[in-house]
């Protein structure tokens, strides 16, 4: 207007009020509180829905803050993570995750929406959105978990009704494919893999191979960490990846069950010692796998300019393979606990860090019982007539038949 003021919405009848834009706005008045809601320009359908206003405050299926915007309640969300993870009740690594889905797939597409807004047919072209952008369905499906927390937070405060997300047919959500058995390399595949790998990887791949630490557990190793007398590993912390400007850190481990002591083989601790020896970062507190600088190794520099060359220079991702992983070298680690060495699932779970044996068994049964059925067919065979033809007490008879035992 000439003179500055804000136009104002002028009254049409009780409850009914038609905005500068031309839309109508509704209101009705519950607990002494006046809610309002904007509708389309047809004062017909304004009169609907301002009945079915009265209506649902009437049964309290009202939301309390409906013009709350899907970034600020996120922002919201986002400050009580944070500081549950800083109590030290949520880990790092979650929030991380979250984050990532919330900045790159979720606040791009939601953020100028309101919360209250927010339908079931609207997460499904969400999920239509996503696949079209190319992400995976296990990206599709951890990006709608994080909005389910998001809602769920909402929720809980009375600033929405329902959760949306809860409300989709089966078939509508992502199905990720059912993640694939790990992979175990064998003797002359881990001497190829070795063999190919740069020199200044080499000693990390080993680690990987001989210990079985995850690849966090591994980049936030600290000499401190290595205890060449006592012959351990001690496993406290795992390095963070980085988060806009906050470099990567030390933080804690995956669960509390992380926090370990992994046996250190002699010939491991051996190859420890030289790269101990010859490094300048050699300080209890300095990193134990750094670039040039003293810095830590990156996971996704690791990952592809160490195991993915040293793998693709071996042969091992070729004949359709499945590609290796760094997480297969722990995989690999863990067949020689259970198949070669015979160890049993508690002492499995302990020296691999995970939060309960139902991990170890859902992950490695396959072994297990490839292990016992091995060692039960050895006892069956090492049993049968057909084995002691190897024992010394046996004659063969005067018409070529063989006879076991005979005297």
């Amino acid at each position: 207007m000439a003179d500055g003021t804000k136009p104002r919405r002028t009254r049409v009848e009780r409850g009914i009020y038609r905005q500068p834009n031309g839309n109508f706005a509704v209101c009705a008045r519950r607990a002494g509180r006046l809610h309002f809601r904007t509708v389309g320009t047809d004062l017909d359908g304004a009169r609907r829905a301002r009945k079915k206003l009265i209506a649902a405050l009437e049964v309290g299926q009202v939301p309390a803050s409906p013009r709350l915007r899907f970034d600020t309640v996120a922002a919201r969300w986002s400050e009580r993570f944070e500081a549950m993870v800083a109590a030290g009740e949520r880990h790092p690594r979650t929030y991380e995750a979250h984050r990532f889905h919330l900045d790159h797939d979720l606040l791009p597409r939601l953020g100028s929406r309101r919360i209250a807004s927010l339908g079931v047919e609207d997460v499904a072209e969400l999920i239509t959105d996503l696949r079209a952008a190319g992400r995976s369905a296990k990206t599709t499906a951890n990006a709608l978990g994080t909005l389910q927390s998001v809602l769920r937070f909402a929720r809980r405060r009375g600033w929405i009704l329902n959760d949306p997300v809860e409300l989709l047919e089966p078939e509508e959500r992502p199905r990720p494919p059912r993640r694939p058995r790990g992979r175990v390399l064998g003797q002359a595949e881990i001497e190829r893999l070795l063999d190919a790998c740069p020199s200044r990887g080499r000693i990390l791949v080993e680690t990987a191979l001989f210990s079985g630490l995850r690849i966090s557990e591994l980049l936030g190793l600290t000499w401190a960490d290595i205890d060449f007398a006592a012959g351990l590993v001690r496993v406290r912390a795992q390095l963070s990846r980085p988060h806009r400007d906050e470099p990567a850190r030390r933080v804690a481990p995956k669960t509390p069950a992380s926090i370990r002591e992994v046996p250190l083989v002699p010939q491991l601790s051996d190859r420890l010692a030289a790269h101990h020896r010859a490094t300048p970062f050699a300080a209890p507190t300095d990193w134990v796998f750094v670039t040039s600088r003293g810095t830590p190794f990156g996971e996704r520099n690791v990952a592809r300019r160490i195991l993915k060359k040293a793998a693709d220079d071996a042969g091992l991702n070729s004949d359709g393979r499945m590609p290796l992983r760094f997480h297969d070298l722990r995989h690999t680690f863990a067949s020689h606990l259970i198949v070669d060495l015979g160890l049993d699932v508690a002492q499995v779970s302990r020296i691999l860090g995970h939060a309960s044996i139902t991990i170890t068994l859902d992950v490695y049964t396959h072994l297990f019982d490839d292990a016992r059925h091995s060692q039960e067919i050895r006892q069956r065979m090492a049993a049968s007539q057909f084995a002691r033809l190897l024992h010394p007490e046996f004659n063969r008879s005067r018409d070529g038949v063989i006879s076991i035992g005979a005297r």
